[in-house]
């Protein structure tokens, strides 16, 4: 075994380094998986899977369908919920090496599955089960579909027989690609960018211009949108809330627009790392120069599917906080620029050249390694206290209390109990999950608020007159003042420590309440 294991890494030593990372870290993936308990975003997209639709006010329903995956094979457990996403991200790292090489050749695209492989904004969104592990595989899908349609550089078509073979071959690859571009826009809108972004690169393309009067790419977009209609269908039904939740949540005035801007750019640097985040500049720059002014197409086209997306963000800074992890889809491309940028210092003519480029190639796969481990090791154990993400951990723990709570209270009133997490979303979700009952939980929807998917998942005219037990991350008059209009009476709260780790702990308080009043709660 020895010697197979060293003939491989002689004939192919990055081929083996490659496969040696993703082999790796995805071991080290399951492992923090399986241990980590779910962030509120994960519990929340499990809820989904509990109330089965065409699609949800928050997202499109793959990330449902996804976490059906892994729990159908392991259960109702962390790893159970992350282990759909997982699958899908070493899918990934696949598909961007087969994109990679019809582009730049297989060395660029080795080092781009390596890339891929450690760069924190890609671990993390393969890791957690977020809507954006399954975009990316479908986004990349698409890249790799349309890649392979236009012959890319470098690959001649392998017809099936005769002249017109080839053309049914690239025909058939149309047809994939718009089905590939339907399911990302059912696993997340952002996959929206994908039309445009792909028009771009064939305006800027002499070469294959021609594609856009040919049937083939406006046939793919029809089945597109075929593929995305169980979401139309859905808003069309709900008086189209979750288009409407998507686009005006970014048009409101923002009154920390340069705490905004700041935190966003701050995320790139940290979501890439420095050392990436420069090597990446470098290649945006390049791709900019050489793809839109030149006309070289392998760099209109990772211009392309960069440029256009990450300046819708980049303009929604100044409206909104843009989370870490929407800007993933627009760095694919770019990691193929990367990769292709970091070959070709490793085989410049320079000796001290190259002895930087692999100095400098170490040093930043050390330092993703660290940004792996750190935060993932954060979520398992709730150390480093500085990178604890503040809704991590102990939740099953108040999982366990509460369910001790709603018994206690349902001996005492002879009538069946539900629970109120008096948040956006968290606590009802992650109850949910843990107390393995997510219809007896609700979120502020039962007192008037919006909602998101609660409101469509909750009947409260069932839940009149009966009693609750609330929980409150905080407690002030506010909070119980709002707490009881919702009902006939209210016990004392009761102030619970939640252990999240060896010397850390939450507090939550716990409430009684009798007699709940459905309050009429606002438009979507």
């Amino acid at each position: 075994m020895t010697n197979v294991v060293y003939d491989l890494w002689a004939r192919d030593r990055l081929r083996f380094g490659v496969i040696a990372a993703v082999v790796l870290l995805g071991a080290m993936r399951l492992f923090y998986a399986a241990r980590a308990e779910l962030l509120p975003e994960e519990a929340y997209y499990w809820t989904y899977l509990q109330h089965p639709a065409l699609s949800y006010y928050d997202h499109p329903p793959m990330v449902a369908w996804v976490i059906a995956l892994g729990t159908a094979l392991l259960g109702d457990t962390e790893l159970g919920v992350r282990l759909g996403t997982i699958i899908l991200s070493l899918g990934s790292c696949w598909l961007i090496f087969l994109t990679g090489r019809i582009w730049f050749g297989r060395q660029a695209a080795l080092w781009a599955a390596f890339l891929f492989a450690i760069l924190p904004i890609f671990v993390g969104t393969g890791t957690l089960a977020f809507p954006d592990g399954p975009l990316i595989f479908f986004w990349l899908l698409t890249l790799y579909l349309v890649s392979k349609a236009i012959h890319a550089r470098g690959v001649a078509p392998r017809p099936f027989a005769g002249a017109n073979a080839g053309r049914t071959r690239r025909t058939l690859y149309w047809l994939l690609a718009g089905l590939a571009f339907g399911l990302a826009l059912l696993s997340k809108y952002t996959a929206v960018m994908l039309g445009p972004s792909l028009a771009l690169f064939l305006l800027f393309s002499r070469e294959h211009r021609v594609w856009l009067r040919r049937a083939q790419p406006w046939i793919a977009l029809i089945i597109a949108l075929l593929v995305f209609a169980p979401v139309i269908i859905w808003n069309a039904q709900h008086d189209w809330a979750s288009f409407r939740f998507q686009t005006l949540r970014s048009s409101q005035p923002n009154p920390d627009t340069l705490t905004d801007v700041l935190n966003f750019w701050g995320m790139q640097v940290g979501a890439l790392t420095p050392m990436l985040f420069a090597l990446f500049i470098v290649a945006a720059w390049h791709a900019i120069k050489s793809g839109w002014w030149q006309r070289d197409d392998r760099w209109n086209f990772v211009a392309s599917f960069f440029v256009p997306l990450f300046l819708v963000f980049v303009k929604a800074s100044f409206t909104t906080d843009v989370h870490i992890n929407w800007t993933a889809p627009a760095y694919l491309s770019l990691t193929l620029a990367g990769a292709a940028v970091f070959a070709e210092g490793l085989d410049d003519t320079r000796p001290s050249r190259v002895r930087w480029w692999r100095a400098g190639g170490l040093f930043t796969a050390a330092v993703c390694g660290a940004v792996f481990l750190l935060p993932m090791g954060s979520l398992v154990w709730v150390v480093p206290k500085a990178l604890v993400y503040h809704d991590a951990g102990g939740w099953r723990e108040l999982g366990r209390t509460i369910e001790a709570a709603e018994e206690n209270l349902e001996k005492r009133t002879g009538r069946k109990v539900f629970t109120i997490g008096t948040d956006k979303y968290p606590l009802a979700a992650e109850l949910g999950f843990y107390t393995r009952e997510p219809d007896e939980q609700v979120n502020t929807f039962a007192l008037g608020k919006q909602g998101l998917g609660y409101r469509y998942w909750t009947d409260l005219r069932q839940l009149e007159g009966l009693p609750a037990v609330a929980v409150l991350n905080n407690l002030h008059i506010g909070s119980l003042a709002e707490l009881s209009h919702g009902f006939d009476h209210m016990d004392e709260p009761r102030r619970i420590e939640v252990a999240t780790g060896p010397s850390r702990s939450r507090t939550f308080y716990v409430v009684n309440c009798y007699g709940y009043r459905a309050t009429p709660s606002s438009a979507p």
